[in-house]
């Protein structure tokens, strides 16, 4: 009965866990979106419990002020970004196939243009700031890869890699900007479009 006991105990627990796992990813959700349209500074807790519909208070269960909140949603965006790469670079058997891939992916993570978010420097902590830096800087390297396969197998035209990435990486940024999913954008749409766009310029000239 005791063994019964406890092991119902550890379910419940499991339970209220995952439960609260949860909650916080609504609420990194949330944030990222607000501090990507609004910035960091004209953000605040009220206006995120005031999207999620509940107290600033029920904030503080989760995290301790808006600047941990921050470096919670970056190490997200950023932990969810390098599975994006790990699984485009599987998918993709051509350069231009992974970016692809990773494109969709991501769009389809919920880390498309949230990631990196461009408030870095608003973060305290110099050492957490310092290693997302690092990590975010491995992510651009990696799209930066992915052109560099594609002109040498051919699925790219030739162009410069860094710049290439950037401009990519620069666009999707900036789509939560503009997005509104209040006035009936599709997101999906509109990351196809983007796709499509970025598929065309990187396509090599047909020979004349």
């Amino acid at each position: 009965m005791r063994h019964e006991a406890e092991r119902g105990r550890s379910a419940w627990d499991k339970a209220r866990l995952e439960s609260a796992k949860i909650k916080l990813e609504v609420i990194l959700q949330e944030a990222d979106m607000l501090f990507t349209r609004k910035g960091y500074n004209a953000t605040s807790l009220d206006d995120i419990a005031s999207r999620l519909n509940v107290t600033k208070t029920a904030l503080y269960h989760y995290v301790k002020n808006k600047n941990e909140l921050l470096c919670r949603c970056y190490l997200r965006s950023i932990e969810l970004t390098e599975k994006c790469y790990d699984q485009a670079d599987l998918e993709g058997k051509t350069g231009l196939e992974k970016i692809i891939a990773y494109l969709r992916i991501d769009a389809s993570s919920g880390v498309m243009s949230m990631t990196p978010l461009m408030e870095l420097d608003a973060i305290r902590d110099a050492k957490m700031r310092q290693k997302l830096s690092q990590r975010l800087a491995a992510c651009e390297a990696r799209l930066r890869g992915f052109i560099e396969v594609g002109i040498k197998d051919g699925s790219i035209r030739p162009c410069d890699p860094e710049l290439t990435a950037l401009f990519i990486l620069g666009a999707s940024r900036h789509i939560l900007q503009w997005y509104n999913p209040d006035v009936g954008h599709d997101l999906k749409v509109i990351v196809e479009r983007f796709i499509e766009f970025c598929k065309h310029g990187l396509l090599p000239t047909p020979a004349t």
